[in-house]
């Protein structure tokens, strides 16, 4: 099974697709409308490892894709908070030895439609067919599940 998953200040989606591109698991994580405060992040934290753990007890999970992040010097205090995220996440699958991967979206996009700069709706519309889904709601899930195929498809070269 491959994973993807993107951490965020307000929110953490993961996708969990098994080997014939079935979504197995698909939400969101730590859904918030405003900011979390330093002690609701750590609490948070706390949340994320509990839950990637019963997930690494549950699932036979095989790769687990991260996306790259950018930040800038105005939102540091959210930087801290992802990247503290990152962190749990990356001990708790390398702990189990599962390999973990990184993808900017340029590299995703290329991948899929050989332009680094597709549009939304084109990825959209790709991952629809290729998965054999009717509607997704979110460009996110379409890039969380072009990132498990290629993270799948690069392993297996």
């Amino acid at each position: 099974m491959y994973l993807w998953i993107d951490p965020w200040i307000r929110k953490l989606w993961y996708w969990l697709i098994d080997e014939e591109k079935n979504i197995i698991l698909s939400w969101i994580l730590l859904a918030e409308d405003k900011s979390p405060t330093r002690n609701d992040q750590f609490a948070r934290m706390v949340d994320v490892y509990h839950f990637f753990q019963n997930m690494i007890d549950d699932y036979p999970i095989q790769w687990v894709w991260i996306e790259k992040l950018f930040f800038t010097t105005r939102n540091q205090s959210n930087a801290e908070f992802v990247y503290g995220v990152r962190w749990i996440i990356a001990m708790l699958f390398r702990s189990k030895t599962i390999p973990i991967y990184e993808w900017t979206p340029q590299e995703i996009k290329k991948y899929i439609t050989w332009n680094g700069r597709a549009s939304k709706e084109l990825m959209l519309a790709v991952v629809q067919k290729m998965f054999r889904v009717k509607e997704i709601e979110r460009h996110d899930t379409a890039d969380a599940l072009w990132i498990a195929l290629m993270t799948k498809n690069k392993m297996k070269m």
